[in-house]
This record gives C-alpha cells, sequence and structure tokens, in this order.
C-alpha cells in the first residue's frame, strides 16, 4: 500500500510539473509595444536568442563616411572567424588598404602613405578590460551589446515604443530593444572621459541561411556640435566552410604606431 501511495504520488507530482510547463510555455511575449511589468530578466534571456552566430563569414560591406565637412564611399571585402579573427580589405576602385585584427595582434597597412602597424593588443585589452576584442567589435558590426549582458546590473526606462535597459555603473550603455522581435535596434555608449555619445541604430534585420542579421548599421559619434556618421551597408552573405586572410606587407612600407595613425 505504501509502494502504491508513493507511484500516485510520483505520477501526481510530473502531471503537475506538465501543466505547469504547458502554463508557462503559453506566456506571450511578443507584442508590438512593450509589456507592462515584464520583467527585466526575461528580456534579457529572449534578446539573447536573437544573437547573430556563425563560424566562417565572408561578405561585402559599402560604407560611407560622414564628418560634416568630408563624405567618402569605401567598399569592403570583409571575412572573419567567430571570436577569432576579423580581416578587411578596403578599396575605391582600387584596394587602399587590409586589416587583419585577433584577440591578440591588430595588424594594417594602406597603400597611399604606404605605412603600416604591427601591434600587440594585450595592454590595450587591459586598459579597456576587453577580453575579447574581436568579439566586441563582432558585436557592434551585428546587433549585440557591447557589453555582457548577463553580467551588467541593467534599469529599465520606460518607453512606448522599446524595452529600454541602461546599465547604472562604468560606461553607461544602454539598450533599445524591439518588444516585438527582441532584436537590438539601438545601443547608446556615453563616454565620460570623453565627453562624447556613440549610438549604434541596427535596421533592417534580415534572416539569411536561418541566421537574422541587420542588413544596415548606422554609427554616430558625438560630441559638442560635431558629428561623425558612418553608414554600413551588407550584402552577400556567405559562411564557407574554410577561409584565407592574405596579409603581406610590401618591404618598401614605413612602420608606425597605431597612436600615429590615429593622430
Amino acid at each position: 500500500m505504501k509502494t502504491t501511495y508513493k507511484a500516485y504520488s510520483f505520477l501526481y507530482s510530473v502531471l503537475l510539473l506538465i501543466v505547469f510547463q504547458g502554463c508557462s510555455t503559453k506566456k506571450n511575449l511578443v507584442s508590438d509595444f512593450p509589456i507592462a511589468g515584464i520583467e527585466i530578466s526575461e528580456i534579457i534571456k529572449n534578446s539573447r536568442k536573437t544573437g547573430f552566430t556563425y563560424e566562417n563569414l565572408r561578405n561585402r560591406v559599402k560604407v560611407e563616411f560622414d564628418n560634416g565637412r568630408v563624405t567618402q564611399n569605401i567598399i569592403l571585402s570583409f571575412r572573419a572567424i567567430e571570436d577569432k579573427v576579423l580581416w578587411l580589405s578596403a578599396s575605391m576602385i582600387v584596394p587602399i588598404a587590409k586589416i587583419l585584427m585577433t584577440n591578440e595582434r591588430f595588424v594594417f597597412y594602406e597603400k597611399f602613405q604606404k605605412n603600416y602597424v604591427d601591434e600587440d593588443l594585450s595592454q590595450l585589452s587591459k586598459l579597456l578590460n576587453l577580453k575579447n576584442p574581436v568579439n566586441f567589435l563582432q558585436n557592434i558590426l551585428f546587433g549585440s551589446p557591447v557589453i555582457d549582458i548577463n553580467k551588467v546590473k541593467w534599469e529599465k526606462i520606460q518607453n512606448s515604443n522599446y524595452y529600454v535597459l541602461q546599465s547604472s555603473k562604468e560606461i553607461q550603455t544602454t539598450l533599445f530593444i524591439n518588444p516585438k522581435t527582441f532584436q537590438l535596434e539601438q545601443q547608446r555608449i556615453y563616454i565620460p572621459l570623453l565627453s562624447s555619445l556613440v549610438t549604434f541604430n541596427y535596421r533592417n534585420y534580415k534572416n539569411i541561411d536561418g541566421k537574422t542579421v541587420p542588413s544596415d548599421v548606422l554609427i554616430s559619434y558625438i560630441k559638442g556640435n560635431q558629428i561623425t556618421k558612418i553608414n554600413l551597408e551588407y550584402s552577400q552573405f556567405d559562411f564557407p566552410e574554410t577561409l584565407n586572410f592574405p596579409m603581406e606587407i610590401p618591404s618598401d612600407y614605413k612602420l608606425l604606431t597605431l597612436d600615429e595613425i590615429i593622430k
């Protein structure tokens, strides 16, 4: 009799579990407008599911640069191994520059002045507290938060169109998340040391081989009255099994530091 009672208790517990699981799966978080009372943890959980992942990536990027005085258009050939390598080849009718970046090293050369950079990134990564610089840039390019969304304390800001999360410490980061898709539509980073604001707007999300990715990214750097805009337009996404990253620097090029190039 005791054994029978335990069996019934076990069966009853399983049935309760199924019922509760069924109730939870019916919970609908998809809405055209923000749902009042939604927990921050639910926003984060659903937002993480939309992240763009890949093993190898190859695509073409049209870049428009505008600082209010000069406008330039550049075409980039882009190749990447997720979290490990980024490679860019820039052209303006003819090839003009190449970049190869790993988490340990940054290599760049440009053909106009015949200069190149080859620097260890360990000191810069330590200064900026970046454990994975490649991942950081991937997030900027493909619509993921630039900081680990699970390791930051967030405050929810009321907004009639988006779920808005704002970090409370360190460099202030604000995320604007679409309530219907949970995709990141904008992130803002305020840098107190430079009194500047950087915004990333992600537009026209597309499904490519089962992966969702923005096809347009507008980056704006605002300092005082100065605004610099960089618009990225992606096309020709491809996910090859293997990639190569050609980066042979001509022998007559001059070695510079990254600081000298930026200045």
